[in-house]
């Protein structure tokens, strides 16, 4: 009988931590753990994390659960199922439940997090059970946390997963390579018939975009940056950078109706980030004169097509009769609409969160969701055998994206190698996650402006 007393007292302090931590009861939950609390947490494709004493575990709750708690509206659940106790002793036990992670952001939706596995190591300190490891085994990849600052690495430990390790990867962010000397791209005005007329704010409607989000190594993100910029290192990921490739659809726009792709790589300049633009295709002459013109985007002229079946999209793009780019996606259900709410954040689980960042409430409705970009806006000069460019720019300017965002699923991306077109130079190592929106999208050249310089470096 003694035994059956214990055993459900182990299962009732093991249980204790879904109700304490969805209900935020932090002083009750930190309770159910020793002083000396070892907690990890493993999730696929990204690592594990495993703090060492109850001061660093309580630091990474912090980040992890409390500050984003205080923002969210969302309903929070962690159930527990399958519960079984390993091994028991009169002082020491084992336990082991199945785990499911889900949301509620609202009454008609429920977003499953992760499922997976929680360890626990319990032992009786004077007279109560008390949990002395707690190890998570997430199913799926998940946002990773904001590690705890000044502790030391017996405190809080980072280990990568293996198979997502890069031989020789150098964790921070990596120096853009393309100099001044590598240079080159052309343009035309043509004044006696412009392509386009001259606007303060330039509109696209009735569009249709496919974001696809992938990881691809840093070294090669960086060989298609400006000096002065950097990737946006991944903490958790050394080594890699992630890349945002668009497929566009617009119905109507100041240049008319016309299809575009083009590829985006999150980037720091002077400690800001944007999505540096290095390819961009159109099948438009005004567009592709417009944009490289007015704000420097890199525009060819290609075929670009997408097909959609159903909730299927079927993506491709080739140029001079030779295909280059293919994706696939299916269109999942809707994230969320703009505008986005005036007091509180739209609640979106992985990889959303991570891919698709909007900007905090600001106590009225927010009418789009801002896509910060830089492009480099270079003119080749003249006067000699081998002038300098008569003009090089970083040119910083945010689009703004309105209409409904759904997720996506089912998502490939295909390259094939062209030394002109050099998308496979930014090789697909893994897709994160896809994003469709039907709406609109907007650009005032009074947002635009240059945030460096080049010739006066």
């Amino acid at each position: 009988m003694a035994r059956g007393w214990g055993r459900l007292a182990i299962l009732n302090h093991v249980t204790a931590y879904a109700y304490l931590i969805d209900e935020g009861r932090w002083d009750d939950w930190f309770a159910l753990f020793s002083d000396d609390l070892v907690f990890e947490n493993t999730t696929p494709e990204i690592g594990t994390a495993i703090t060492r004493g109850k001061k660093a575990f309580m630091a990474l709750v912090d980040e992890r659960y409390i500050k984003p708690g205080k923002t969210s509206k969302g309903v929070r659940r962690h159930t527990m199922g399958n519960i079984h106790v390993a091994s028991q002793t009169a002082t020491a036990a084992k336990v082991r439940t199945y785990m499911l992670i889900s949301s509620v952001p609202a009454a008609d939706h429920l977003h499953v997090l992760t499922t997976g596995t929680y360890n626990a190591d319990l032992e009786k300190r004077d007279g109560k059970w008390t949990i002395t490891r707690w190890y998570i085994e997430a199913d799926a990849p998940l946002a990773p946390s904001k590690l705890p600052e000044g502790f030391s690495e017996s405190e809080v430990q980072w280990i990568p997963d293996p198979s997502t390790v890069l031989p020789g990867a150098v964790a921070g962010p990596t120096k853009g390579e393309v100099s001044l000397q590598d240079m080159a791209t052309a343009f035309t005005i043509p004044a006696s018939g412009p392509l386009y007329k001259a606007a303060p704010e330039w509109s696209w409607t009735d569009t249709d975009f496919v974001l696809i989000d992938y990881l691809t190594d840093a070294k090669s993100a960086a060989a298609f940056l400006p000096e002065g910029m950097t990737t946006l290192p991944i903490a958790e990921l050394p080594g890699y950078s992630a890349v945002k490739q668009i497929w566009a659809r617009y119905g109507d726009s100041s240049f008319g109706p016309y299809n575009e792709l083009f590829i985006l790589i999150p980037a720091l300049h002077n400690g800001q980030m944007s999505l540096y633009n290095p390819l961009i295709y159109v099948d438009k002459d005004s567009a592709m004169a417009g944009g490289r013109e007015i704000g420097g985007w890199p525009k060819k002229i290609g075929d670009i097509r997408m097909e959609r079946a159903g909730k299927g999209y079927r993506l491709s793009f080739s140029r001079n009769g030779h295909s280059l780019v293919s994706a696939e996606m299916q269109v999942g259900s809707k994230l969320f609409s703009t505008p986005l709410p005036a007091n509180s954040a739209v609640p979106l689980g992985y990889p959303y969160n991570m891919t698709l960042p909007l900007p905090a409430p600001t106590n009225r409705p927010q009418a789009a969701v801002p896509f910060p970009t830089t492009t480099l806006k270079l003119i080749p000069g003249v006067g000699s055998d081998n002038p300098p460019p008569a003009l090089a720019q970083l040119i910083w300017g945010p689009w703004q994206v309105q209409g409904d965002f759904y997720g996506g699923s089912g998502t490939s991306i295909q390259y094939q190698p062209s030394e002109d077109d050099p998308f496979y130079k930014l090789p697909v190592l893994k897709v994160i996650g896809s994003v469709y929106v039907s709406g609109a999208m907007t650009l005032a050249l009074k947002d635009m402006r240059v945030v460096e310089d080049l010739l006066k470096k």
